[in-house]
C-alpha cells in the first residue's frame, strides 16, 4: 500500500515533467516559425527551393551510407549478406557496368560526394541571398517605422535603445534566418538517415534516436536556462554601450570643460562589466551539450567494437562491414546533432533581438496623429488658436482654454518663464503633437485636415538647439532638397551668412564636422536660417533661436531676423525679450494661458508681468 502510494505521485510528476516539455517545445517551435514566418515574408520561392535542395542533399547523402556497404565487403575481400532492401539497387549498379565492385561503388560514391558538395554550394548562395534581402528589408521597414511614430516615441525612447533597434539588432535577424535554415536542412538530413538505418540495424536505430532524444532534452533545458539569459544580457548590454557612447559623443565639449571623461570611462566600464562579467559562465554551459555528445559518441564506439569482438569472435569479419555502415553514419548524424544543439542555443541568445523587432515593429502606441488630405499651398489668413488644450501625462495641467492669434504677414511673439508651456504651442503648431481639444485654424480650416507633408514644406523652422550635421554647408542648407545655387546663395544672403561662406577656401561645399564644430555658434544659427529660408516658407517659427548666442553673434542673427521678417508671417518665442521689442503682437504666457498681449509700449505702460520679464532680462 505504501509502495503504491509513493509510486503514484512518482508516475503523476513524471507525466507532468514529459507533459510540461511537450508543450514547451510546441510553444517554443510555434514561435520560431512565427518568427520565422514574419521575417520571410515575400520569399516563399526562395524557401520551397532551399526545402527541395534539403531533401536532395539528405538523399544524396543517404546513398552515400548504402553504397559504403558493399565498398567495405569488397575491400575486406568477404562475400557475406548484402542489406536486403538495397540489393536490387546494388544489382542494377553492376549490371550498367562489368568494373570490378570496389572501383564501380567506389566512383559512385565519388560522384554523390561531389554532387552533394555542389547543391550545398547552391544552397549556401540562395540562402545567403535570401538573408541579405531579408535584412536590407528589415532594416528599411524599421527605419520606416521610426519616420512614421510620432514624436512622442523619441521623447519616452533613450537615443542609445533606438539606435540599438534599428543599427544592432536587426543584424541578429541575419544570424536568426542563417541558423533556422541550416538547423532546416540538418534536420531534413538526419531524418532521412535514420530512416536508411532503420534498413541496417533496428537496434542501433532506436539506441541513436534514444539518445538523440536525451540529448536534445539536455540542450534545451540548458538553452533555456542559460543561453536566454546570455542574450538578455548581450542585449541590454549593448544598449548601454550606444547610450553611454552616443551620450559622450554628443556633449563632449561641455564633459571636456569639467574633466569629466574618467565619470564616462566609469560609466562605459559598467555597461561592459554587466554583460562581459557573466559570459565565461553562461557561454561555458552553452557549449558544453555537444562537447559532452562527441566524448560519449567515440567512448561508445570503442566500447561496442570491444564488445563484438568478445561476443561474436568467430563471425566478427562478418560484422565488420555493417558495423563500419552504421558508424559511418553516426558519424554523418552525431556532429549534425552536436551542431543543433548550439544552433539551437544560438537561436535562445538571439531571441530576446527578435521578438524586441518584432513588438517595435507590430507596435501601434505611436500612431496617434492622423494626416489629414487637404493639401495646403499658401497661407492666405491668420493663424488661431481656438480653446486649445493639451498634456503630455493624464491629469496635468498644461495648456486649458488656450487662445492666440498670429497675424499674417505680421511679427508675434510669444514670452514667459520657463514651463509655461511656450515650446509646447510651437510642437503643436509643427504637429508633433495634435491638440485634445479646441483647435488650430488656418486659411479656415483645423490644422489636422491638412496633409502634415504639404504643410510643413511651407513652414520655416529654427530652434535652439541648431542640428548640423557633418557635411558640407550646401547640404545643410539645402537639406536633400533640389535647389539651384542661385536659390541658395540668395537664402544665404537673407542669413547674413553668404559673405562668411565665400570667404572659405571650399565655399559652400566646406565640411562642417560633427555636429558644426568647425563653426561658431551664430555661423551655424545663421545655417539653420538660411535652411529655413531656401524653402520659400509661407510662415517663419523661431524658437528661441538666439538664446544660446554671445551678443555679437546674438545682433547679427538679430538683423538677418529683421530683415526677412518685414515680408513674411513669423511667429517667435523669446527669452531675451530685448529681440522682439519691434513686434506687431506680443502674448504673454503663464501656466498655460495667455495673461497679456499688446505691443511692447502697450505691456511696458501696463507695468503687469510682461514690464517684469522685461526689467528682469536687462
Amino acid at each position: 500500500m505504501t509502495t503504491q502510494t509513493i509510486a503514484e505521485p512518482t508516475v503523476t510528476g513524471m507525466k507532468a515533467m514529459v507533459s510540461d516539455w511537450v508543450n514547451s517545445a510546441i510553444s517554443g517551435t510555434k514561435r520560431i516559425l512565427l518568427l520565422f514566418d514574419y521575417y520571410s515574408q515575400g520569399y516563399r520561392g526562395y524557401l520551397v527551393t532551399l526545402l527541395l535542395l534539403s531533401v536532395i542533399s539528405g538523399i544524396l547523402e543517404t546513398f552515400q551510407i548504402v553504397l559504403l556497404y558493399p565498398i567495405m565487403n569488397a575491400t575486406i575481400d568477404f562475400q557475406g549478406p548484402e542489406i536486403a532492401i538495397f540489393e536490387p539497387f546494388y544489382n542494377y549498379v553492376r549490371s550498367c557496368s562489368s568494373m570490378p565492385d570496389i572501383v564501380l561503388f567506389s566512383l559512385l560514391f565519388i560522384l554523390l560526394v561531389f554532387l552533394t558538395f555542389a547543391i550545398s554550394l547552391v544552397y549556401r548562395y540562395l540562402s545567403l541571398y535570401l538573408t541579405k534581402s531579408v535584412i536590407t528589408r528589415t532594416k528599411r521597414v524599421i527605419f520606416e517605422k521610426l519616420v512614421r511614430n510620432d514624436y512622442q516615441y523619441y521623447v519616452e525612447n533613450k537615443r542609445g535603445d533606438i539606435l540599438y533597434n534599428v543599427v544592432t539588432a536587426p543584424a541578429e535577424v541575419r544570424h536568426f534566418l542563417e541558423i533556422s535554415m541550416s538547423m532546416f536542412s540538418e534536420s531534413i538530413i538526419i531524418v532521412t538517415i535514420i530512416v536508411t538505418l532503420c534498413f541496417v540495424s533496428t537496434t542501433a536505430v532506436a539506441i541513436l534516436v534514444g539518445g538523440g532524444l536525451l540529448f536534445i532534452l539536455v540542450v534545451r533545458y540548458i538553452g533555456k536556462k542559460f543561453s536566454f539569459r546570455l542574450g538578455r544580457l548581450h542585449m541590454k548590454s549593448m544598449r548601454s554601450e550606444n547610450e553611454v557612447l552616443s551620450g559622450y559623443v554628443a556633449g563632449l565639449r561641455q564633459i571636456r570643460s569639467v574633466c569629466g571623461d574618467g565619470y564616462w570611462k566609469d560609466k562605459y566600464n559598467v555597461a561592459l562589466d554587466e554583460y562581459w562579467e557573466k559570459y565565461i559562465r553562461l557561454s561555458f554551459f552553452r557549449q558544453l551539450p555537444g562537447a559532452i555528445l562527441q566524448f560519449l559518441f567515440f567512448v561508445a564506439i570503442a566500447v561496442l567494437v570491444i564488445s563484438l569482438y568478445y561476443l561474436y569472435q568467430e563471425q566478427f569479419l562478418f560484422i565488420i562491414p555493417l558495423m563500419g555502415t552504421f558508424v559511418f553514419s553516426a558519424l554523418k548524424v552525431i556532429p549534425r546533432l552536436s551542431g543543433l544543439s548550439h544552433q539551437y542555443m544560438g537561436l535562445m541568445d538571439l531571441w530576446p533581438n527578435l521578438d524586441t523587432i518584432y513588438q517595435f515593429l507590430n507596435d501601434s502606441r505611436y500612431h496617434t496623429i492622423t494626416n489629414g488630405n487637404r493639401n495646403f499651398r499658401k497661407l492666405t489668413s491668420d493663424i488661431t488658436f481656438e480653446k486649445v488644450r493639451f498634456s503630455y501625462f493624464p491629469r496635468q495641467k498644461l495648456i486649458e482654454g488656450f487662445n492666440l492669434k498670429i497675424g499674417q504677414k505680421k511679427v508675434t511673439a510669444l514670452v514667459g518663464h520657463s514651463g509655461s508651456g511656450k515650446s509646447t504651442v510651437v510642437s503643436l503648431l509643427l504637429r508633433y503633437y495634435d491638440v485634445m481639444d479646441g483647435r488650430i485654424m488656418i486659411n479656415g480650416h483645423d490644422l489636422r485636415e491638412y496633409d502634415k507633408d504639404t504643410f510643413l514644406r511651407k513652414v520655416g523652422y529654427v530652434s535652439q538647439d541648431t542640428f548640423i550635421f557633418n557635411t558640407t554647408i550646401r547640404e545643410n542648407i539645402t537639406f536633400g532638397g533640389d535647389y539651384s545655387d542661385e536659390e541658395m546663395i540668395d537664402a544665404a544672403k537673407k542669413a547674413n551668412i553668404h559673405a562668411f561662406v565665400a570667404g572659405l577656401p571650399r565655399g559652400y561645399d566646406s565640411i562642417v564636422g560633427d555636429q558644426g564644430i568647425k563653426l561658431s555658434g551664430g555661423e551655424k544659427q545663421r545655417v539653420a536660417i538660411a535652411r529655413a529660408l531656401v524653402r520659400k516658407p509661407e510662415f517663419l517659427v523661431l524658437d528661441e533661436a538666439t538664446s544660446n548666442l554671445d551678443n555679437e553673434s546674438e545682433a547679427i542673427v538679430q538683423d538677418s531676423i529683421n530683415r526677412i521678417s518685414k515680408n513674411i508671417t513669423t511667429f517667435i518665442i523669446a527669452h531675451r525679450l530685448s529681440t522682439i521689442r519691434k513686434a506687431d503682437r506680443i502674448y504673454v504666457m503663464s501656466k498655460g494661458g495667455i495673461v497679456e498681449s499688446g505691443n511692447h509700449d502697450e505691456l511696458m505702460e501696463k507695468k503687469g508681468m510682461y514690464y517684469e520679464l522685461y526689467e528682469s532680462d536687462g
